[in-house]
């Protein structure tokens, strides 16, 4: 069975779920080079067929993830905003109607006329409907149609599929777990009108929902606390919990009686306090005069408490002590090491890049089990092959990485073929900083080795380096290790014995880790978001690792995504290369050839 599965808001992706494996997964942005490009996804639709060898009329099916979709927000392109815009979003569009009490509410294509892209997928579709008063609803219903006309396929094989069932349904199968019963709770900003559920999957994977809810606004309100500190909603928040530990509680408790003031947990539901006007200016008026690190520190705190009494709370009532997470809320890696830690939570499991992107993914295995099911046949998770790892993407031929090698410069450059693992090693060690571009790309919005920049975790310059030269991160973001398994009791306090293959689960570390990993630790608590390898996931990144281990004694590297800042990771040998030209890089590793600068005089 063949079943093309797709997200359709930001980012867009597609999957392809051929008899039991998810054989290829993909996002827009990785062709189009505008990250978390929302456009329909064409180029990634494409790579998943010809990755599998198959073509539209081969297809069983379609999946569409999420019932309802928002019309307006793609005509506006919300994922190309700036902080500007969401700031203006705020003051001409809700404090009116929220605040105000306006009778209307402005819709985006009033307020954003000069950001309207009506020129995307189907032609003529976003200019005839753009006025329709129901025209999100309409949107809703007619992606179906889209797709199988983008297909030449009937439109009776495309279906959509419920948000957080997509959100369950992808913990659940990116996890090692079969033949027993996972409790799996999802949690983000909202999708199809929830933001939180909590359902069982039994011995065979029939998922039964036990609860959901639309008041759980911790994704909201964490949204808009980003927006508040100056950063970019929908994008940095993974910069507020880089921020809050260099926050101090005895500072921070104006904030944090804030935020307790509103949401509460009670059993395993949500509830108000005091429910907030917005979620922007009701904030604004209260947590004015507390220091930036110190709101930070106070909501991640607030969250943290929260989700583990939430969960905590799941587990007792259920039983079940195997969880798996995911929705936006899970990518808050910090607040997932939280919940590992709790004496309920026997294991977690945290599948890679666990918000929305994820559901192009699951939304094909759920209607693989509808379909199965429609035809009286028996579902059967353990015939579902697992993801062990998210290499999922394109790789380069050997004609693209010759092209680009024949045109490089070679007074500038210095082209090795074949490059042994100790050669990279020996470079790493050295203080060189180089990046990899070799293999299948990761899908999911976290490097895994492949489309990843590496250097020597232990010297603490390299942070200032890497920075400089590529990244331009804040100051105060922490990288990120990927470390052999076997020295994942040397470096991290893991007494469960965790599985992180995708950076999902923040984790403090031993002193000796510390020291081994200090460029790729957080400085301010000395946690390590790390990705722990096993040697059958990813055989030719390992050999680096055991070959810098001999080197150094060493077992991690220090890991982070191969892109310039605001662009999307690369994905082709051409767009390796054009970071290497543009950066401080000293190096790039292709599949077949290593690429050096060489030292000027």
């Amino acid at each position: 069975m063949n079943i093309l599965s797709l997200y359709l808001n930001l980012p867009s992706s597609a999957a392809l779920y051929t008899d039991g494996k998810v054989a290829a997964a993909t996002h827009e942005e990785r062709f189009t080079r505008l990250k978390n490009d929302e456009v329909f996804p064409r180029n990634a639709i494409g790579y998943c067929l010809d990755q599998a060898g198959i073509v539209p009329e081969e297809l069983d099916a379609v999946a569409i993830a999420s019932f309802v979709a928002p019309f307006d927000d793609l005509v506006v392109r919300r994922s190309q905003w700036t902080t500007e815009d969401y700031l203006k979003e705020q003051l001409l569009r809700w404090r009116p109607y929220l605040v105000d009490k306006s009778a209307t509410l402005p819709s985006l294509t009033e307020l954003f006329g000069e950001r309207l892209t009506l020129d995307m997928y189907p032609a003529t579709y976003w200019k005839e409907n753009l006025n329709a008063p129901d025209r999100n609803q309409k949107y809703a219903r007619d992606r179906e149609r889209m797709v199988a006309d983008f297909l030449n396929i009937p439109v009776a094989k495309v279906r959509r599929i419920e948000h957080h069932r997509c959100h369950a349904a992808y913990s659940y199968y990116a996890s090692p777990w079969r033949g027993e019963k996972v409790l799996a709770l999802t949690i983000d900003g909202l999708g199809d009108n929830l933001n939180a559920t909590i359902g069982v999957f039994d011995e065979v994977g029939r998922y039964t929902r036990a609860f959901e809810t639309n008041e759980a606004n911790i994704g909201r309100i964490y949204r808009y606390m980003t927006l508040l500190l100056g950063m970019k909603p929908n994008e940095h928040e993974f910069k507020v919990m880089g921020l809050a530990p260099y926050g101090k509680a005895k500072h921070a408790q104006k904030a944090l009686d804030v935020f307790k003031s509103t949401l509460f947990v009670d059993g395993i539901e949500f509830k108000w306090r005091e429910k907030p006007t917005d979620s922007y200016f009701w904030f604004r008026e209260r947590l004015e005069g507390v220091r930036f690190d110190n709101i930070a520190f106070a909501l991640q705190t607030w969250v943290e408490d929260l989700l583990t009494e939430w969960v905590q709370n799941a587990v007792a009532k259920f039983g079940i002590g195997k969880v798996v997470i995911a929705g936006g809320v899970a990518m808050n890696i910090k607040a997932m090491g939280k919940i590992a830690a709790l004496p309920g939570v026997e294991n977690l499991f945290i599948g890679g890049s666990a918000s929305d992107e994820s559901m192009a993914i699951s939304a094909g295995i759920c209607l693989a089990e509808d379909l199965a099911r429609e035809a009286g046949k028996p579902w059967d998770s353990r015939a579902v092959a697992s993801l062990p790892h998210l290499y999922l993407g394109p790789s380069a031929t050997p004609e693209q990485e010759a092209a680009v090698i024949a045109g490089l410069d070679s007074s500038k450059y210095q082209v090795s073929p074949s490059p042994t693992p100790m050669r990279i090693a020996e470079l790493l060690r050295d203080g060189k900083i180089l990046a990899r571009c070799a293999g299948r790309m990761e899908f999911g919005q976290r490097s895994l080795g492949n489309r990843s920049i590496l250097a020597d975790p232990s010297d603490l310059r390299v942070k200032e380096k890497i920075n400089a030269a590529v990244k331009s991160r804040d100051f105060w973001m922490p990288f990120a290790p990927v470390m052999m398994d076997k020295y994942v009791h040397r470096y991290l306090l893991n007494p469960k014995n965790l599985e992180s293959p995708h950076m999902t689960i923040g984790f403090d570390t031993t002193a000796e880790g510390y020291e081994a990993m200090i460029a790729a630790c957080h400085p301010a608590d000395r946690t390590a978001r790390a990705q722990i390898l096993h040697r059958d996931t990813n055989p030719d990144l390992y050999s680096i690792l055991e070959a810098f281990e001999t080197l150094t004694g060493r077992g991690a590297l220090l890991n982070t995504s191969f892109n310039l800042h605001g662009h999307p990771i690369v994905n082709t040998p051409a767009e390796a290369v054009f970071v290497l030209e543009n950066s401080g890089l000293d190096g790039v590793i292709l599949n077949d050839h290593l690429i050096l600068k060489r030292v000027r005089a």
